[in-house]
């Protein structure tokens, strides 16, 4: 599996599209989040650590439990057009992703992806590569 997720992320590379990693379940979560840990990816824990990351070019990661929220759902459907805007609750953010340098990855369960599409909101319409485990 670690040959697998170091070639998938090589080809998320420069993409203009968020990448998504489905796991089978909570600990297939795990482990996947091991392995971006030791690819050297930054983990964002909210909006406004994605937007950070965003901005300065880095490549990050978040774990969507879940709905996708209105921010998160935004953020997917601005970042291919270079450039992203929300509020977070205290401020607007702007921000102009750096396709080059930085990218975002969401990792999610299949079980969670499924209510996901089950809802208003499609996830799998809003991604570009997709590796599943």
């Amino acid at each position: 599996m670690e040959n697998d997720i170091k070639k998938f992320l090589k080809l998320t590379e420069k993409s203009k599209e968020t990448c998504l990693m489905i796991a089978e379940d909570e600990k297939g979560l795990a482990d996947i989040e091991k392995q971006l840990v030791a690819s050297e990816l930054e983990k964002s824990k909210n909006i406004r650590e994605i937007f950070n990351s965003v901005r300065d070019g880095k490549k990050t990661y978040f774990i969507l439990n879940g709905t996708l929220g209105n921010n998160i759902y935004n953020v997917l459907v601005q970042y291919p057009t270079g450039q992203i805007n929300a509020y977070d609750g205290k401020d607007n953010l702007v921000a102009n992703p750096d396709y080059q340098k930085g990218s975002i990855l969401i990792l999610t369960t299949k079980e969670n992806l499924e209510k996901i599409e089950q809802g208003e909101k499609s996830l799998l319409r809003l991604v570009g590569l997709t590796w599943q485990k």
